[in-house]
């Protein structure tokens, strides 16, 4: 796969990347994804910028935005409630992140969207080799393989099927990247149908969904450092080639490559590591 394209559209996997001082943000952008049928308008200059996010029936947010060094920041209302926005450049567009906010204006992380917008007129790149749509449902089986190069795309309900999906002896190899395993239960944890296969995944992993929203809440805190998570992502994608290799090398037992050899050995090592969900989150 390249890894490329699997950074440009990730869910969060851009969605705080580092950017020069007042990100160059102006611009109009269609959304895909989750924003399928959204439009982004994006103006002004100097430290403030003027927006508006439309929705396809028409409804959404205007906002003034604080310039960043990695993009803006605006506190708006969104559907009904107070929200943060906050805005990367994209090497095609824009990523939003919004975060709906509770009481003395506190982010309830567990509602977090994730949005990308392209600029218009900009192609699109094609999705990863192995990329399939969402599960719509439980039960089935999927490939272990798929599955990790697609879940970043798809809704927290669905990754709580599609991991569900994946065959036992896949889950247990999954376990052993431990932060592969923390960016899926990020997702995990804030699915309202996870209750089997979130059992499952933070079996051993030293951390509650409590534990995990609330340190990915501090990573996207508005106005934080947006520095640990940008780290985390690229953390998550090094981890993540390395479970495909493995997973191809288990699958295909007559392979005896000098890969899969080596695969063999990272996963003998991780089978003995103390390494858990919650020392992973520690460093971050």
């Amino acid at each position: 796969m390249p890894k490329r394209l699997f950074v440009v559209l990730s869910g969060f996997l851009a969605f705080f990347a580092a950017g020069a001082a007042f990100a160059d943000l102006q611009g109009a952008y269609r959304g895909v994804d989750a924003a399928e049928g959204m439009r982004l308008v994006l103006s002004g200059s100097g430290g403030r910028l003027s927006g508006e996010v439309t929705k396809p029936g028409g409804a959404g947010a205007t906002f003034t935005a604080d310039r960043l060094e990695s993009g803006a920041e605006a506190k708006a209302s969104w559907n009904g409630r107070n929200a943060w926005f906050i805005f990367t450049e994209e090497p095609l567009g824009v990523s939003m992140v919004v975060i709906p906010l509770g009481p003395n204006d506190v982010g309830i992380v567990a509602e977090t969207e994730a949005m990308l917008f392209v600029r218009e007129g900009v192609v699109q790149p094609p999705r990863p080799a192995r990329y399939v749509p969402p599960p719509a449902g439980p039960g089935g089986t999927i490939d272990p393989r798929a599955f990790i190069e697609s879940y970043s795309f798809w809704p927290s309900t669905n990754v709580a099927y599609g991991y569900g999906m994946v065959r036992g002896r896949y889950r247990t190899l999954i376990r052993m990247h431990p932060v592969v395993m923390t960016d899926i239960l990020w997702k995990l944890c804030r699915a309202n149908n996870a209750s089997s296969a979130l059992a499952d995944a933070l079996r051993g992993q030293e951390v509650t969904c409590n534990d995990v929203l609330r340190a990915f809440g501090r990573m996207v805190r508005p106005g934080a450092s947006i520095e640990p998570f940008n780290r985390f992502r690229k953390d998550v994608e090094a981890q993540k080639a390395a479970l495909v290799e493995a997973i191809v090398c288990s699958v295909d037992y007559r392979r005896n490559s000098p890969t899969c050899k080596r695969a063999g050995a990272r996963v003998a090592k991780a089978a003995v590591s103390l390494e858990t969900v919650k020392s992973v989150l520690a460093r971050y």
